[in-house]
């Protein structure tokens, strides 16, 4: 239970200190203006992801009491400074917008100190007939992938509490996958290859994560910013891409039930931020805009404006569309094999977007009757 023990330090923490950087906000008027795109009003506390880093890594030094025999100094606190190092980015960025490119050249840069810490992409593990990667490929996949599930994580993060929901309902699934590894200890492995390691890692993100909701739900007070969507966006993929080596390394079962698919079941824990994301470059690119023009398009957007749903709603129905695609293609995997999987993977991501052009349709034909 000592990972549960971490989740609630890094909870009690961040719900602790969350008040009084509130208020230091508040006093100092570092605070975020509505207008444009932002669809909140007046202005609000922000750069709420330097309090999650904050509970994040206090918890997990003090879980490493326990986990000592698991532990190479260089690679844990090299793996941390890299975690300080991009919510500072985030910072810099809130503070003073970055430019596109810096941004980008910054989470290239990350990316690389996290392939050369091993944190990459090693096999497909028979995906497509492919197993271990060149190293060269195994790099630019894997900054690639970090760019990808940053900026996705990035834009999901729109409305009050739904940036924190999805990240709970990604860390939660990866929580229960790590867990059912446990056994695997016995092989003395180390570190970045330890799932209890990780279990402890994700578990100090959920009680953070957890903690900042609490004053970011309907009506915020507080938002994560850039600071903390590109921390714990790094931090998905991260968690993401460790699954993937561990699930492909160990033929890993869930609840005593064989995975069949390496890869593909562990994109799927980050279902909609990347489908909605994909939708949405997709749609501009046919309208003739540039894939990173801004707009109002994305889900929570379509049903704020035409269901008509509060914040509160919004975050609930698509934590509930994350949960209920963990589920089934959890179940899937079991059966399928990721050349299957990466099939049905597509026509549900179908089903998704021309379910939500047909949702947008009638309820548009409605509010005109």
């Amino acid at each position: 239970m000592h990972w549960f023990f971490i989740f609630i330090l890094s909870l009690s923490i961040v719900a602790l200190l969350m008040p009084i950087f509130i208020n230091l906000m508040e006093k100092y008027k570092i605070l975020d203006k509505s207008g444009g795109r932002k669809i909140h009003s007046g202005y609000t506390a922000h750069m709420g992801g330097i309090v999650i880093l904050i509970g994040f890594v206090a918890s997990f030094c003090f879980s490493l009491i326990g986990i000592r025999y698991l532990v190479s100094i260089f690679e844990t606190f090299s793996l941390l400074i890299l975690l300080v190092i991009i919510t500072i980015i985030g910072i810099r960025d809130d503070m003073n917008n970055l430019s596109p490119t810096m941004k980008l050249i910054c989470e290239i840069i990350i990316g690389l100190c996290l392939c050369a810490l091993n944190v990459r992409i090693i096999s497909f593990g028979g995906f497509l007939g492919i197993y271990t990667l060149p190293v060269w490929l195994s790099y630019v996949l894997t900054i690639f992938f970090f760019i990808v599930v940053s900026n996705a994580y990035n834009l999901i993060d729109g409305i009050d509490g739904q940036a924190g929901l999805q990240a709970i309902a990604t860390f939660g699934a990866i929580c229960i996958f790590l867990w059912q590894l446990l056994p695997i200890e016995a092989y003395g492995e180390k570190n970045l290859n330890s799932p209890f390691f990780w279990l402890m890692i994700i578990a100090a993100m959920l009680g953070s994560i957890v903690g900042f909701l609490i004053y970011n739900w309907q009506k915020a007070r507080i938002f994560m910013g850039d600071t903390g969507s590109l921390f714990i966006g790094f931090m998905i993929g991260i968690s993401i891409i460790v699954c993937m080596n561990l699930n492909t390394k160990y033929n890993a079962e869930i609840f005593d039930y064989h995975i069949k698919s390496n890869l593909c079941v562990i994109l799927c824990l980050f279902f909609l931020p990347l489908a909605d994301t994909l939708r949405v470059f997709i749609l501009r690119v046919r309208k003739g805009k540039s894939p990173l023009y801004p707009d109002k398009t994305h889900i929570h957007h379509l049903l704020l404006r035409v269901k008509g749903l509060s914040h509160m709603q919004c975050a609930i129905t698509t934590f509930f569309i994350e949960i209920i695609t963990i589920i089934i293609m959890s179940f899937l995997s079991f059966f399928l094999n990721d050349n299957w999987l990466a099939i049905v993977i597509f026509i549900y991501w179908l089903i998704y977007v021309f379910g939500l052009k047909f949702f947008v349709k009638e309820n548009i034909k409605h509010n005109n009757k």
